[in-house]
């Protein structure tokens, strides 16, 4: 059965829906013959062909959209190649380029910081005409409290407020203009003020302690020249002799100092030949053992309160004078071996005069002190020698009561910070 010319697709129709002109169309097999041989109705037919048409028009349409949506892609990859390419090709290092690009930056920075300036101006004004009470156009001390007060929450002293106006005081007249008021400043100063106020405390509080310490000290000086027990102050015969004794240990241990002058001189033989008798007693103990009996023995006595203050003295500025023989002669030694080991020893000329010399001055200290001792007196001619010696019977109260305490009082004092 033939189909009705009303119920063909347009050939416009076809082609819309994606089917070339003259193509057959072939019916679906929902539209084949039945098994019986009976026919579909035409109206199923053409139900069936308006979908397939239209089924072919939206696919058609999907791939002109696809292909549209390519193609813009494809355009915005060539862009960006071109654009990277001119950027590739474009210098780096371009003066002009880079000037230009730096004097638009510093332009606007400028701009910007213009702006922030003005802001910060009238917030300036603005804060001024409010602390302003009397609106006078000028702040004084008190009104500057106040607003220190009211803006950072700081309670300030008449002291300190006066002391912001000086420092914000630019044209130096005594009151704070607008352009003046700086709260930042204001901050800044306070910290250093405070700062100051902390330093200045603790430098007092340092100042208080140290004068109390001192105080405990010099308390404790006191007491211990009030605890001392009352000096032996006899100048007997026996005690005159004992400190004359004593400075015959120095006079002794000096002998071998004084080798080079007794053999250019044999004039003062007899002199040697009276010295060497206590060298004999000393040297009787054998290895040196009686000069160190000697020397102990003299420390004990010397430290015993109960002896007379005459004679400890003499000992113990015997025994310093001894220590202080001893010491020079390690140092002659050591630069005598120095000078062995160099291959260059010192000349006998001057070895012989350093140690003359040296036998010399500590024979004329020992004759001074004896004639001192002889005659009753304390010999405090010696400069620090004097000293450690008159250190040495400072531990008891002379009876007189004439008594300098205040050259001691320094030993004491380092004796305490120790």
């Amino acid at each position: 059965m033939a189909l009705s010319p009303a119920f063909v697709p347009a050939r416009g129709a076809v082609a819309g829906a994606g089917v070339a002109p003259g193509a057959q169309v072939t019916a679906p097999k929902a539209l084949k013959a039945a098994p019986d041989g009976s026919r579909p109705s035409l109206l199923s037919f053409q139900r069936v062909a308006l979908g397939s048409a239209l089924l072919a028009g939206i696919r058609g349409i999907r791939g002109i959209r696809g292909r549209s949506a390519r193609a813009a892609k494809a355009r915005r990859c060539a862009e960006g190649s071109r654009a990277s390419t001119a950027v590739k090709l474009r210098d780096p290092e371009d003066p002009v380029a880079l000037e230009k690009e730096a004097a638009k930056l510093r332009s606007e920075v400028a701009d910007l910081e213009a702006q922030q300036e003005e802001a910060r101006r009238k917030e300036r004004q603005a804060l001024f005409r409010v602390l302003d009470s009397n609106s006078d156009g000028e702040l004084d001390a008190r009104e500057l409290q106040k607003g220190v007060k009211q803006v950072m929450g700081a309670d300030v002293d008449d002291e300190t407020a006066k002391r912001l106006v000086k420092a914000l005081d630019v044209n130096g007249d005594g009151k704070i203009q607008p352009e003046e008021l700086d709260f930042n400043t204001v901050q800044r100063l306070l910290q250093e003020f405070r700062r100051e106020m902390q330093s200045k405390e603790e430098a007092e509080r340092t100042a208080a302690y140290a004068n109390k310490e001192k105080d405990m000290l010099r308390a404790e000086w006191d007491q211990f020249l009030a605890n001392r027990p009352a000096r032996n102050d006899d100048t007997g015969l026996l005690t005159r002799l004992g400190a004359f004794a004593a400075y015959l240990l120095p006079l002794t241990d000096a002998l071998r100092f004084g080798m080079f002058l007794f053999a250019a001189f044999p004039a003062i033989q007899p002199l040697l030949n009276l010295l060497v008798v206590p060298v004999l007693l000393i040297n009787a103990l054998p290895f040196g053992l009686g000069y160190l009996a000697l020397f102990f023995g003299m420390q004990t006595l010397a430290a015993n309160r109960e002896l007379p203050a005459l004679l400890r003295y003499n000992l113990r500025q015997a025994i310093t004078l001894d220590v202080v023989l001893v010491f020079m002669g390690l140092v002659g030694g050591v630069f005598q071996a120095i000078a062995g080991l160099a291959g260059s020893p010192i000349p006998l000329e001057i070895s012989g005069g350093l140690s003359t010399a040296i036998y010399l001055l500590v024979s004329a200290c020992c004759v001074y002190s004896m004639v001192a001792s002889l005659s009753g007196n304390y010999p405090k001619g010696l400069g620090p020698l004097s000293e450690i010696a008159e250190f040495q019977i400072f531990d008891t109260a002379p009876t007189d009561g004439e008594e300098d305490t205040s050259k001691f009082f320094k030993f004491f004092d380092e004796r305490n910070e120790k």
